[in-house]
């Protein structure tokens, strides 16, 4: 095709012909080969710049996290990945209220975890004001686990069960499994399905992708609580 392109722009004068498999044409042909791949790089370094299209790949996704610091994920579905790219590109975009729950919520969305909901842990008390509730109280059966061994045994926590999936300060689900939230609840929220304490189902190598956002993305001094499973 680039030899084709090449034999019309020369002149159409007797001195530029270029015979049927002659010495010009062959000249063509082995630069030909050179042109088509300056022509391939460059269309692969379009591609590759923006998760925006069918010719980015897992590679290129791969470069891209590490880049941006996401989680890595390397078997995981790569719409996923470019969604959760394009998101980190975008941030922190042109919205103001970044502390609000639904900006969470949105960014969530963003990155792949369609119809996640996250809500305030905020009830309306029935005198005209709000209140605050247990986890356990809206999933009964939820993850908890015994606090009587490890680093909380003395405190407001060291009788029955506590919910264990939270997310506080770390990306791994151990290190904050025991966090000490006492009994003010006031800043803490839910990360769940469309109901209030319904689940929310993520495929496993994905987890900590969703733990590191809801980090990067939540007030420090906040809390969520999961009403998610793993896939």
């Amino acid at each position: 095709m680039l030899t084709k392109l090449s034999r019309q722009l020369y002149p159409t004068g007797r001195a530029w012909k270029m015979p049927y498999q002659g010495i010009l044409e062959g000249v063509h042909t082995a630069l030909a080969v050179s042109e088509e791949k300056a022509w391939r790089d460059a269309l692969g370094t379009l591609d590759s710049a923006l998760p925006d299209n069918a010719n980015f790949t897992a590679e290129d996704a791969t470069d891209w996290e590490r880049r941006l610091g996401l989680i890595t994920s390397p078997g995981g579905n790569l719409e996923d990945r470019k969604a959760a790219i394009r998101r980190k590109i975008n941030h922190p975009g042109t919205i103001p209220a970044r502390q609000n729950y639904r900006y969470l919520e949105d960014q969530l969305r963003a990155a792949g975890f369609l119809g996640i909901r996250v809500y305030e842990n905020r009830f309306p008390d029935g005198s005209g004001g709000y209140t605050t509730r247990n986890p356990a109280e809206l999933a009964p059966g939820s993850a908890t686990v015994s606090p009587r061994h490890g680093q909380i045994v003395h405190g407001p926590n060291n009788h029955g069960p506590v919910f264990a999936n939270i997310v506080a300060n770390h990306i791994d689900e151990e290190q904050d499994r025991l966090f000490g939230l006492g009994s003010d609840l006031k800043n803490t929220f839910f990360v769940g399905a469309a109901a209030v304490g319904g689940t929310y189902y993520v495929f496993h190598q994905r987890k900590d992708e969703l733990r590191q956002l809801i980090l990067k993305i939540k007030p420090v001094q906040t809390v969520a609580f999961l009403f998610v499973q793993y896939l």
